[in-house]
């Protein structure tokens, strides 16, 4: 088929109703007018199954209701959505998910309730209640945003022998080791790992060698680049800054490596930008190499696919849709994408 289906997940604050859709025609480049695909309150992150037959998604509340996890059944020729079944969180909105490579177990962060949960998937893909939540305590030295734990971001290191937690309130990354037989989580305190202070940790990516993970700290706009293996832990071999103007006020957001493992992209709402760094085949360390303007305001998540990037920018309610160099990985924007109220997070799905 020569149509990509792009899901765009959104704040429901203002006009967006849920998940929207957009189709881009791989012969022209063209997209579709956005439409609804799904009534959800702010779907701000989503996650499909391998076969890509069923999406999930959390709601990220802001008015103090609960939290959930909502499956969809995706119809295979359009990508049309299904809902299958909502499974509610113990408490407060849910700002990540992801998903175990057996898709038994599905990963949520609670960012108002500084908690990591565990949902069972079932065998029709539905999700069940949840089946474990870890809290975290503690606070920083950021007033503002680090008066308590924070949990945003959550993924199994490459062994799945760990759960990875980014805790945006107490500087730290969180791992709890992981049964992938119950799916419940014990906290390993000596493997977790504690970032400087006021960096304010946000989300995680590990490189395809297994070897080296990469931590992106929203409130110091920086990237830290860790060593990894299942006996030792974590270590920081190198921190560098995201940004290209050093003293504009700017929240780092989301972080992408590019499928041959070559380059690293993080998003910077502020500075309203993307950064490009490359990365060293032999030891995985950074070099930043430009930082490209998002193309709108606060550009909270972007994906790669292919040799397109998509950035979603919030508060322009726009999708920035750039051609990506092979060679030296710099973006150039060719497209805009309109007509969906405060996008927040962009999901592929390739027909078969």
């Amino acid at each position: 088929m020569s149509k990509i289906l792009y899901y765009i997940g959104t704040y429901t604050s203002e006009t967006s109703k849920g998940i929207y859709g957009t189709y881009l025609d791989s012969k022209t480049k063209e997209f579709s007018q956005p439409e609804l695909f799904a009534e959800l309150p702010s779907p701000t992150y989503m996650v499909t199954n391998k076969e890509g037959t069923i999406l999930y998604s959390v709601s990220e509340t802001l008015d103090r209701s609960r939290g959930k996890v909502t499956a969809y059944s995706i119809e295979s020729s359009t990508g049309k959505l299904s809902k299958i079944n909502e499974a509610y969180a113990p408490g407060l909105g849910l700002c990540h998910i992801s998903i175990d490579p057996t898709e038994r177990f599905l990963f949520a962060a609670s960012y108002p309730d500084a908690t990591v949960q565990v949902y069972p998937i079932l065998g029709d893909g539905s999700v069940g209640e949840v089946i474990c939540v870890k809290g975290h305590v503690g606070k920083g030295v950021n007033k503002a945003r680090q008066d308590k734990a924070h949990a945003h971001h959550v993924c199994l290191t490459p062994d799945e022998k760990y759960l990875c937690a980014c805790d945006l309130g107490i500087d730290k990354v969180m791992v709890y080791q992981f049964d992938s037989n119950s799916g419940q989580l014990e906290l390993d305190e000596d493997k977790s790992l504690k970032l400087p202070d006021g960096c304010g940790p946000r989300h995680m990516i590990f490189h395809s060698n297994g070897q080296i993970a990469y931590v992106l700290s929203e409130l110091s706009s920086q990237v830290f680049v860790l060593s990894y293996n299942a006996e030792e832990g974590f270590t920081i071999l190198q921190t560098l800054n995201a940004l290209e103007q050093l003293n504009i006020a700017s929240d780092a957001a989301a972080i992408r490596i590019s499928s041959d493992g070559r380059f690293l992209y993080t998003s910077n709402r502020g500075e309203d930008s993307i950064a490009l760094f490359h990365i060293n085949e032999d030891s995985g360390l950074l070099e930043r190499l430009s930082n490209t303007s998002s193309g709108g305001q606060h550009p909270r998540d972007f994906i790669l696919t292919d040799s397109l990037l998509l950035c979603a920018n919030r508060d322009s309610d726009n999708i920035v849709v750039y051609k990506v160099s092979e060679v030296d990985g710099a973006i150039e924007p060719i497209r805009e994408v309109t007509g969906v109220s405060k996008p927040v997070n962009i999901l592929e799905y390739r027909f078969k």
